[in-house]
């Protein structure tokens, strides 16, 4: 499971560039290339192309590369590796080749006929890819601690973090006059050259960006088979691929669909893993047990320990590569099924995003109707029915469906940002799109505004440092579009069509609950056993002049008292940390 780092150089040799190693255990001296012109230093499993054009390194998995390279005219095959494909790819169709790939991944590759760097990252954004602009050049890692520098912070970016939990991706191509280490968009493809102007492209959505209007489908048997149909392809491509895989079973749906289908592609011989987190109820064991019997996997249960846990969240806190107040559950998750030799596990995230399970589905069509009442109305309105939602719509620069579903994510508001001492928030801009349906735009504001600079950066961050590969099944790019472009008809908050379309693969009666609920007992353990952790991270965080110290004092005492929920006061213990 390879990460990437590099660095590029125009005006001399790349030796004048800081080169620094992988954050998760970094290239040796024998892992590293550098070009011929001597512009170019690319580590970790670096491979060139046969005809030696290109030169790449890589991070990822592409799900369809045995199919891409039947497409290739080329036979000299030095073993089954993606990574070998995509060079190889790229010597013959050049970047048009990302249009072809499936799965996630993030990539550069030296092109030593043209002297340009090609900078790719996948459609949403599973992998990622950083950058850091220097005088002389750029360094890019697929860690952003790899970089130097990226223990400094903009302002906005603490700002982002207090108000989000987590900083932005920019909806643009991050240039040469950007200063701080940022996040390559997703969906995007961008030539580095050295003597005209960078050309970034955004290859997904497709362009020029057609209308992503509803798919031609009549009726509700057909939406379901359709779904299906897809649903099972794309679990097939996850299964199928090179090494053993495994699924994480809860007592979800999601999870149960991804293992009802991989168990009746590999009768028997598939494995789910169920990992017991503490906290965690009699009933919420119980079922993933029920559901890998019924379907016949070789089902494995995995008991975390209080005392194991509390152990492993200073790790996990020290293992995060970006400021985020979640990721710990992942990281637990992740150690604890790695130590058990799995290597590579399937993960739902992204289904409740496209198919109905946030709360921004239930309550987006309300919010957006109060569109056209006038500001002070509107707000009365809200905060009667609810003062913490009135919270977060307060100061929208727009009252559209993109920051609507930002501001459902909002920790802090306008006024807690004043009080710590940072700068007023600047929203996110969204990446361009040209959706019609009203339901697409909610899925895109949870896509793009919380899962992919949030669940996916904490989901490969986490598991990447406990050595476990995630992959997200939901998230390919086809089953994307699909649920995009669904007629919003057939959508019904509570995943209703996919729950449909997949009710045949549970045992009788084994969706008729609620949809379970857990979270980590943070708020007894912050108080508790790592209260020392937490005054530690505070105390430095008061001392870096990030925020006013007598605020961070404040909110841990609001914090105690109970009056600030668990994730407002861990947001600071993070940025204690870093």
């Amino acid at each position: 499971m390879a990460g990437l780092i590099g660095a590029v150089h125009w005006q001399g040799a790349v030796d004048t560039l800081p080169l620094p190693s992988l954050w998760h255990g970094g290239p040796d001296a024998n892992d590293t290339w550098r070009s011929g012109d001597g512009r170019c230093w690319l580590a970790h499993q670096p491979i060139t192309s046969h005809c030696g054009r290109f030169t790449l390194v890589f991070s990822g998995a592409i799900t369809n590369h045995h199919q891409v390279r039947q497409g290739l005219r080329f036979q000299a095959w030095r073993g089954p590796s993606d990574r070998e494909t995509l060079v190889e790819g790229l010597a013959q169709r050049g970047p048009a080749i990302v249009l072809e790939l499936r799965g996630m991944f993030a990539f550069a590759a030296y092109d030593s006929e043209k002297e340009q760097l090609l900078l790719a990252r996948d459609r949403l954004g599973i992998k990622p890819l950083y950058l850091r602009w220097h005088p002389q050049g750029l360094l890019f890692a697929s860690t952003r601690r790899a970089l130097p520098g990226a223990d400094r912070f903009d302002r906005q970016s603490i700002s982002q973090v207090l108000a989000f939990g987590h900083d932005r991706t920019p909806a643009s191509f991050p240039g040469p006059d950007t200063t701080a280490v940022v996040s390559m968009p997703a969906g995007m493809v961008v030539r580095i050259n050295h003597s005209r102007p960078h050309n970034p492209v955004r290859y997904w959505p497709p362009q020029p960006r057609p209308d992503w209007t509803p798919l031609p489908i009549r009726s509700g048997h057909r939406a379901r088979t359709f779904l299906r149909q897809q649903l099972e392809e794309v679990v097939a491509q996850h299964v199928n691929a090179d090494g053993a895989v495994a699924c994480l079973l809860s007592a979800g749906l999601n999870s149960g669909i991804l293992t009802a289908l991989a168990c009746r592609l590999q009768p028997g011989a598939f494995s789910t893993v169920t990992v017991v987190l503490p906290g965690v109820r009699k009933a919420e064991r119980d079922q993933p047990r029920r559901l890998a019997e019924h379907c016949g996997s070789q089902h494995h249960e995995i008991g975390v320990q209080e005392q194991d846990a509390l152990a492993w969240v200073e790790r996990g806190l020290a293992a995060l590569d970006v400021p985020t107040a979640g990721g710990l559950s992942t990281y637990l998750i992740s150690r604890a099924v790695a130590a058990q030799g799995i290597n590579v596990a399937l993960s739902a995230v992204g289904a409740d995003e496209l198919f109905g399970g946030t709360a921004a589905h239930r309550l987006m069509p309300w919010l957006h109707a109060l569109r056209w009442l006038p500001a002070p109305w509107r707000h009365q309105l809200i905060r009667a029915c609810s003062p913490d939602l009135a919270r977060k719509v307060a100061g929208l620069p727009r009252w559209d469906r993109w920051h609507l579903g930002l501001a459902l994510q909002r920790q802090a508001g306008d006024a807690d940002l004043a009080a710590a001492g940072v700068d007023p928030l600047q929203w996110p801009q969204s990446a361009p799109q040209r959706i019609t349906q009203a339901w697409g735009h909610t899925s895109w504001a949870e896509l793009f505004g919380s899962t992919e600079p949030m669940r996916l950066r904490d989901a490969d961050g986490m598991a990447t440092a406990c050595a476990l590969e995630l992959r997200l099944p939901f998230l390919d790019h086809r089953l994307v579009e699909i649920a995009l472009r669904m007629p919003q008809r057939f959508q019904r908050p509570g995943q209703r069509l996919l729950r449909d379309a997949c009710i045949d693969l549970f045992p009788t009666g084994y969706l008729d609950r609620p949809k379970p609920g857990y979270s980590l007992p943070m708020a007894s353990w912050m108080g508790g056993p790592l209260r020392d952790l937490c005054q530690g991270r505070l105390e430095t965080l008061e001392h870096s002049g990030w925020l006013d110290p007598l605020w961070i004092s404040r909110q841990w005492r609001a914090f105690e008292a109970g009056q600030l929920p668990w994730p407002r006061a861990w947001s600071l213990v993070v940025l204690g940390e870093f």
